[in-house]
């Protein structure tokens, strides 16, 4: 357990950092193993509760979002098994217990559930009907590994959890084998469906994202050391060092900073081909930022147009099949209000300009 307070620590020590812990895993044999005994749901609220409470008053840790139960419409082994009405029942006994325990701050990400259409139909349903749960959820969590949000977003954007918005709190293009100890073979393929789904999902309104993982590490509930991470793992040198992913994930966690306005999706293509895809974002300093995939299998030429008059100070960096890491592209042209882009084949790319 020291390595999770000391991990979190860190992460808490850069300065607007916050850590939302997730739980993963079954629970204790006794206590049900891959679901929770409807007998021993007090000793789960306990054990939750504790957790919580050692990182606090031990470690002087912020620790105000969990996930208490990862992936309960699964298998049992990502988290227990429970249904809408057991896992909403938890959730407002563990809501009380953090109160009594002077820990009232502390907000859930829930359902989190491994397919978001279960969220939709089956677990928000029952979730958002109780006041108290309700009031006590920071944020609507769901996880996708095809690009797909089930229509969450838009069931949460017309009820009483409109203003928590969504978070995809873990989402990566599919991986056969690498929960398993098989590494992914064609990296760069992989890193560019990750960008596909990232970006499916802000087209259809979730707004922010998670990727699993970070690194490599072994996983007590799979027994097996998984390979998801954009840090990956040499069990040789015991050393990380950077996949793929990580180029295009770092790439879109430096071009669109926290609290940026999402403000407009687009995708192009010619002769009935995929072309490129885009999102476009509006940050706090007023600087209009592009971020988009070029998969159409030659360069593209686009026009991007602002509503400002006049544009200013404009950038391109790519992150491409061919070299690793990311780069700055030739300086895009501004014609008014539109910038002139010129994006390499299969290249991930982040367009900037002030306005």
């Amino acid at each position: 357990m020291q390595d999770l307070w000391d991990t979190v620590s860190y992460i808490e020590s850069f300065p607007g950092q916050t850590v939302s812990l997730s739980v993963m895993g079954g629970v204790p044999d006794w206590m049900g193993g891959t679901s929770i005994q409807s007998s021993k749901e007090a000793y789960w609220v306990r054990m939750i509760a504790s957790l919580l409470m050692y990182g606090r008053t031990e470690r002087h840790l912020t620790l105000n979002l969990i996930s208490p139960v990862n992936e309960s419409d699964w298998n049992g082994t990502e988290g227990p098994k429970s249904d809408p009405q057991q896992l909403t029942r938890l959730l407002d006994s563990l809501g009380h217990r953090l109160d009594s325990l002077g820990m009232g701050d502390v907000r859930f990400v829930v359902p989190d559930t491994s397919s978001p259409e279960e969220a939709r139909t089956r677990y928000l349903p029952a979730v958002l009907a109780n006041p108290f749960v309700l009031d006590k959820t920071a944020r609507i969590g769901i996880h996708s590994y095809d690009g797909s949000a089930g229509s969450v977003p838009d069931l949460v954007a017309q009820g009483s959890a409109a203003s928590k918005g969504v978070w995809a709190t873990e989402f990566n293009a599919r991986c056969d084998g690498c929960d398993t100890g098989t590494q992914p073979s064609a990296t760069w393929d992989h890193a560019q469906s990750m960008a596909r789904v990232l970006l499916s999902l802000i087209s259809q309104g979730v707004t922010g994202a998670q990727l699993y993982d970070g690194w490599d590490g072994y996983y007590e509930h799979h027994r097996s050391l998984g390979y998801w991470g954009a840090l990956k793992y040499d069990a040789a040198t015991g050393t990380y060092a950077p996949r793929r992913t990580f180029d295009v994930f770092s790439l879109f966690l430096t071009a669109v900073p926290p609290g940026s306005v999402h403000i407009a999706s687009a995708a192009s293509s010619s002769g009935g081909e995929a072309g490129v895809d885009v999102q476009a974002f509006l940050s706090a300093d007023g600087r209009v930022t592009v971020v988009g995939i070029n998969h159409s299998g030659t360069a593209a030429h686009l026009r991007v147009t602002s509503s400002a008059a006049q544009l200013s100070a404009p950038t391109l960096t790519v992150a491409s099949p061919d070299a690793d890491g990311v780069g700055k592209a030739a300086t895009p042209q501004i014609d008014g209000n539109a910038l002139l882009l010129t994006i390499p084949e299969g290249a991930v790319f982040v367009a900037a300009a002030a306005r």
